[in-house]
């Protein structure tokens, strides 16, 4: 008996290429976060409009006002272009992986599980200074890749060389103990939380557990791996 071939660089770049082609729901969440930051980057960003970042961002004092939709909205927004680009790129890498495996809809949930989780616990902990809030989709997109490192564990994690579980298990361990030991690092005007990192990695990983224990019948296996035949085209199989 022999073993399948293992696919090579170029394969699994078109594999990678066809799922960002096709990834509908992640391609919505990036174009609706560089808009917001485009926007905000035109009105002037918190110099002039720091009303917007008090409405939106995420604090103990709006919470404690009752802007409860600070638990979620606080993802829509970034510090730079810098933050904004690296979380849109993150969300597209991982993001399009989850839609092929399970929909655009698992996505979003996991999205706004991690956004919220993130920001659950970075009211945990006390901010370095009174008002400053907490943006941007950090949280979420560690959901998405804990949901993804624990849905597919032994996927390898290009262009990291781990494997997805080590991957999943290292951030874990890394942002929970980052949140114990220094839950802010000082940077910029609104400073790094990883407080907020380790909420959106727990979250994520439960709901990829949760995910697991759904149960899958045959027509959902037939119709994923018709479609997945089609990407492919002739000949070819993943």
């Amino acid at each position: 008996m022999h073993s399948p071939p293992v696919p090579g660089w170029s394969q699994r770049m078109k594999w990678w290429v066809a799922d960002l082609g096709a990834a509908r729901c992640s391609q919505v969440i990036a174009l609706a976060l560089l808009l917001i930051q485009a926007g905000l980057q035109l009105a002037g960003g918190l110099e002039r409009v720091p009303w917007i970042y008090r409405l939106l961002g995420l604090s103990r004092e709006g919470i404690a006002a009752g802007e409860a939709w600070q638990l979620a909205s606080h993802a829509l927004l970034h510090g730079g272009w810098v933050h904004a680009a690296l979380n849109v790129t993150l969300l597209m890498t991982a993001g399009s992986r989850i839609e092929r495996i399970s929909g655009g809809g698992e996505l979003m949930k996991v999205f706004a599980a991690g956004a919220i989780g993130g920001g659950l616990f970075f009211l945990l902990f006390p901010p370095p200074a009174p008002g400053i809030p907490l943006v941007g989709a950090s949280g979420a997109v560690f959901a998405l890749i804990l949901w993804l490192t624990t849905a597919s564990p032994d996927s390898r994690m290009w262009p990291v060389p781990v494997s997805a579980r080590n991957l999943g298990l290292g951030l874990l361990l890394a942002s929970g103990g980052l949140a114990i030991a220094t839950p802010w690092l000082a940077g910029g005007e609104f400073p790094v939380a990883h407080s907020c990192h380790f909420g959106g990695a727990l979250a994520g990983w439960l709901m990829a557990r949760r995910h697991l224990r759904s149960p899958v019948d045959l027509q959902q296996l037939q119709k994923e791996r018709a479609r997945r035949e089609a990407a492919d085209g002739p000949g070819e199989s993943r």
